[in-house]
């Protein structure tokens, strides 16, 4: 059947056999305008065709007509059913249309919408599988081409409209009278070309022409024919008229379009198969409002100097309803020339209900293409602008979202802050960056006095900010640095905790790194702890990028690690560091200790004193100056160098004290420190707190050693009001409590200190007399015997370990303490420094034991007891009562090679050298294995100036007892004359053993001299 385009009057021809029941969707090929095609109920179903399907009639009652916008609207079907409309009478009913189906790829053209009044079974997408069906009616079926009858039948004037009209065809007017054209159909087979058909006869007898209801416009002759009425001219005039003389109802022809007939469509799988298609004319496009009037995507737009020839339609399969759900995306039209890439220039006939060829528009190409420009432009601005909205999102989000929860606090650094915080409840001031800058300042300036000022900054740094692991880095250093080996069990065990948890937290890096390996140097009597200090530098070195003021440090903590097995390796590393940071002022520190260390005392000491020449306010240099003085036996040259401090600056503490100290220390003048210690304490009000507890603790001391206990007791409770916890002066008020016999006081006080001494194995050692004193001696036992095993030097813990066995009446374990003590050097107590803080007098540790170990006696004739009793108090330095014990032990057994060799030792020290002689010979004659009476001879012999039988006996006494340090230190005195290098290699061996031996270092500061 022929169709008449509704927008632009083209006509063009659809096979009946592809109108369904539900009609077709015809697309224009010339305007791509689309329109629906019912079947004609008077024309004879063709061979082939699928029989109508029985439509619910509409209602005969008129309904009012939609509005303009619900005619238009091409979704209008969507939800409800719309309602039914019916043409106003007297209307004029439209023709049939052939239809072309629409193209595939969902590309909307710009063509008309069905009537919101049109019936459910003419509904534009009404042969979709998802929508409801209308409720059935009892109105007959409605047919939009009901109206259409024989060649030139027209409606009566003023019958009311067929139930079945379209009013979208309404205007169109009868059917024309012109028999149907000859169609083609399309082969099966891809490609194929076209067999030409005839129509069926049922169509040509429906095509009768119809009553004329329009003239033409040229001639006024009536219009039959509904394609002459469509275009308003009848068949002579538009022959005798020419193209430019058309009126402008009708759209123009271009001139250049070329007679082709409007009967015939090529068939669509040629075009699909990617065959360019004839040209033809474009049509300017109608205007139209919304988004629907853009043209088909894709079309590509051509000059007005190609034009196109119009091309007839062809007989196209139905291929089923075109899906609504989804995008709809942009196709290219049919018609237009294939492009290069990977766009296609055909549509796909999977999704294709026509075989319409679009036809380009050549004077809308310009317009389509400022339409598409202005389109992307728009994309681009609403892109940008949801860019920028989209940022602005996010910005406004990471504002409003909650920070990141902070990482757990480890417990070591919870333990720490909770402790710190009541130290600092109203210090806690300014920021946590603020605190760690200042104690990193402090830091700097590498002085032992600027340490302890660091260590708080830096606790109060972390308490700050608990994440900082700079201020747990600045504080181990500190704390390592300024304490070193005066450093308490209990703040070592801390300071180890936060820097492992650092390191766990934040990675080995190398302030870490430096602080533990300082911290462990703190405990250089440890061979496993200075072993992995200097792992832990090396460690430091290999890594990446580190500077050299670090790097300094690592072969500083090196060369400390190698002071007590090669010297040598120690200078090495000290000299790099030196080089690496000239202005490091321990390196010179450390250097002196090591040229003290080997037993080169005058080098180290011209190394301080140009360091302090250099920096006469350096103390810690002046402080290591003097003690090395001291222990040399120059105590007069340490006391000229703190004068010339006092002069140069009168009123200075850190002069004027360590020149009190000296009196009671190292020469032996308590009294005179007394006097001097008062004398500051007048003057108060200058110095801080610590200070003063620092003059108030050695004024303890000092009253102790002239035997005041009462104001030793009374000047170190003073100093714990002014400093709460320093152990010096809890050390004082214990060993005043201790030699009183007050347990209870001595308990109390020993808690200030435990854990806070220089020295573990003395710590232990008080701690077993207190248990003596509590009467718990098994206990004691456990604590002197652990502190031989800390330091086998403690000659009186071996002797206390015999006492508490014989306190709790174990003959035997008292007697196996005790051997070995009278075997041990006699001339070396216990090792003890010269300048401490934690003063001791010589010999301290085993006063007020003395009768326990004679209780174990069993009768007059038990020579045991009474020897042990009288090692012990040889050593306590009750030289008479020793005597006494040994010569009752040689009236029982005359030949005891101990009770003779400790005889000869007393009447040494009472310088009675022959004496000493004769019962050294008798103790060698009584015990040839004995190395203590080859020693008593020695020693008796030397001050004989039988220098060569002093030689051999020494040596016998080496030979049965290597650890005869005071036999080493004697026997190299004596060869010192003829061997000096010899002698001083064997003093050197002895510093190294025992460096608290004072007798080997002025040996070797002599013999240098």
């Amino acid at each position: 059947m022929r169709i008449v385009c509704q927008k632009c009057a083209a006509a063009y021809a659809i096979d009946d056999r592809l109108i369904t029941a539900k009609g077709v969707r015809a697309q224009c090929p010339r305007c791509r305008h689309l329109q629906l095609v019912r079947r004609d109920p008077t024309a004879a179903p063709a061979a082939g065709a699928p029989a109508p399907t029985p439509q619910p009639a509409a209602p005969s009652t008129p309904s009012a007509a939609p509005g303009p916008q619900a005619a238009d609207d091409l979704f209008g079907d969507f939800g409800a059913p719309p309602p039914s409309a019916a043409p106003a009478p007297g209307a004029p009913s439209q023709g049939p249309a052939p239809a072309v189906p629409r193209p595939a790829q969902g590309a909307a053209p710009a063509g008309a919408r069905p009537a919101q009044g049109a019936a459910p079974g003419s509904d534009l997408f009404g042969d979709f599988g998802a929508m409801p069906n209308p409720a059935p009616s009892l109105a007959p079926p409605v047919d939009p081409f009901a109206d259409v009858g024989a060649p030139g039948q027209a409606a009566p004037a003023g019958a009311p409209p067929s139930p079945g009209g379209d009013p979208l065809l309404d205007f169109l007017g009868p059917a024309p009278a012109a028999p149907p054209a000859p169609v083609s159909r399309i082969p099966a087979s891809p490609g194929a070309a076209p067999v030409p058909v005839s129509p069926p006869a049922a169509a040509s007898a429906a095509s009768a022409p119809r009553p004329a209801t329009v003239g033409c416009r040229s001639c006024g002759k009536p219009l039959t024919d509904s394609f002459d009425q469509a275009l308003g001219i009848c068949d002579d005039c538009r022959g005798r008229e020419p193209a430019s003389a058309a009126p402008s109802a009708t759209p123009p022809a271009p001139a250049a379009s070329a007679p082709v007939s409007m009967d015939f469509l090529p068939p669509l799988t040629t075009l699909e198969g990617g065959a360019p298609s004839a040209p033809a004319p474009a049509l300017p496009p109608e205007p139209r409002s919304g988004p629907r009037a853009a043209p088909a995507l894709g079309a590509e737009p051509r000059s007005n100097s190609s034009p196109r020839i119009p091309i007839s339609t062809d007989i196209i399969p139905d291929m089923g309803p075109e899906p609504r759900s989804g995008p709809r995306a942009s196709a290219p039209s049919l018609g237009a020339e294939p492009r290069t890439g990977t766009r296609n220039s055909t549509i796909s006939s999977a999704r294709s209900g026509s075989a319409a060829i679009q036809e380009p528009d050549r004077s809308g190409g310009r317009g389509r293409g400022l339409l598409m420009g202005a389109l992307a432009l728009l994309l681009i601005g609403v892109g940008v602008g949801g860019y920028f909205l989209y940022a602005r999102h996010q910005e406004e989000a990471r504002r409003n979202a909650k920070p990141a929860a902070p990482p757990p606090i480890p417990e070591a650094v919870q333990a720490s802050l909770s402790r710190w915080k009541l130290k600092y409840l109203d210090e806690l001031t300014g920021t946590s960056a603020e605190r760690l800058a200042e104690g990193q300042q402090q830091l700097a300036r590498d002085e032992r006095f600027a340490y302890g000022e660091a260590e708080e900054s830096f606790q109060q740094a972390l308490l700050l900010d608990p994440q900082s692991d700079a201020a747990i880095a600045g504080y181990v250093q500190a704390l390592a640095l300024g304490r070193s080996a005066g450093m308490d069990d209990a703040s070592f065990q801390e300071a180890r905790a936060l820097v492992e948890a650092a390191e766990s937290r934040s990675g080995r890096t190398a302030p870490l790194l430096l602080a533990h390996a300082n911290l462990l140097l703190t405990r250089s009597r440890q061979p496993e702890q200075v072993e992995q200090a200097r792992k832990l530098a090396e460690e430091l070195l290999a890594l990446p990028d580190v500077p050299d003021a670090q790097k300094a440090e690592a072969y500083l903590v090196l060369g400390r690690a190698y002071l007590s097995s090669s010297r040598e390796l120690a200078r090495s590393h000290f000299d790099t560091a030196q080089k690496l940071a000239p202005g490091l002022k321990r390196v010179a520190y450390f250097r002196a200790l090591a040229y003290e260390a080997a037993g080169e005392y005058t080098l180290a000491l011209e190394m301080l004193r140009k360091r302090l020449a250099a920096n006469p306010q350096d103390w810690d240099s002046l402080a290591v100056t003097s003690r090395i003085y001291q222990e040399v036996g120059e105590p007069a040259e340490a006391r000229r160098l703190y004068e010339a401090r006092v002069k140069a600056e009168p009123g200075e503490l850190r002069a004027l004290l360590p020149l009190a100290m000296l009196r009671y220390q190292s020469e032996g003048n308590p009294t005179a420190a007394v006097r001097e210690l008062r004398a500051l304490l007048k003057n108060r009000s200058r110095y801080p707190k610590p200070e003063v507890a620092d003059v108030l603790v050695h004024l303890a001391a000092a009253e102790r050693s002239t035997g005041n206990a009462e104001a030793a007791a009374k000047a170190a409770e003073e100093a714990l009001t002014l400093v709460k916890g320093l152990p010096e002066a809890h050390l004082q008020v214990f060993l005043v409590a201790l030699g009183r016999r007050d347990a209870a006081r001595a308990r109390e006080h020993f808690t200030g200190f435990g854990g806070r001494l220089e020295d573990a194995a003395l710590e232990k050692v008080l701690e077993g007399r207190l248990l003596l004193l509590e009467k718990k001696p098994v206990e004691a036992l456990e604590r002197f015997q652990e502190a031989v095993r800390l330091d086998g030097r403690r000659l009186d813990a071996q002797l206390l370990a015999g006492v508490a066995a014989a306190s709790a009446k174990r003959r035997d374990d008292a007697f196996r303490a005790l051997n070995p003590a009278l075997q041990s050097d006699p001339l070396r107590l216990e090792p003890r420094p010269l300048v401490t803080r934690f003063w001791m007098r010589p010999g301290e540790t085993v006063e007020g034991v003395e009768g326990a170990i004679l209780a174990l006696a069993t009768g007059p004739e038990d020579p045991s007891p009474l020897l042990y009793e009288g090692l012990l108090l040889f050593h306590q330095g009750n030289l008479d009562a020793a005597d006494r014990n040994f010569r009752d032990v040689l009236e029982v057994d005359a030949n005891n090679a101990g009770a003779l060799a400790y005889r000869s030792l007393i009447a040494l020290k009472r310088n009675n050298v022959t004496e000493a002689k004769s019962l050294g010979a008798r103790a060698v004659a009584g015990g040839r294995q004995m190395p203590i009476g080859h020693l008593a001879l020695g020693l008796a012999l030397a001050e004989g100036r039988q220098v060569e039988p002093a030689k051999r006996s020494l040596r016998d006494a080496l030979a049965l007892a290597p650890g005869l340090l005071s036999a080493q230190a004697r026997l190299a005195e004596l060869e010192a004359p003829q061997r000096k290098e010899l002698a001083r290699d064997t003093l050197v061996k002895v510093v190294g053993l025992d460096p608290a031996y004072l007798p080997a270092k002025r040996m070797l500061y002599q013999l240098e001299r």
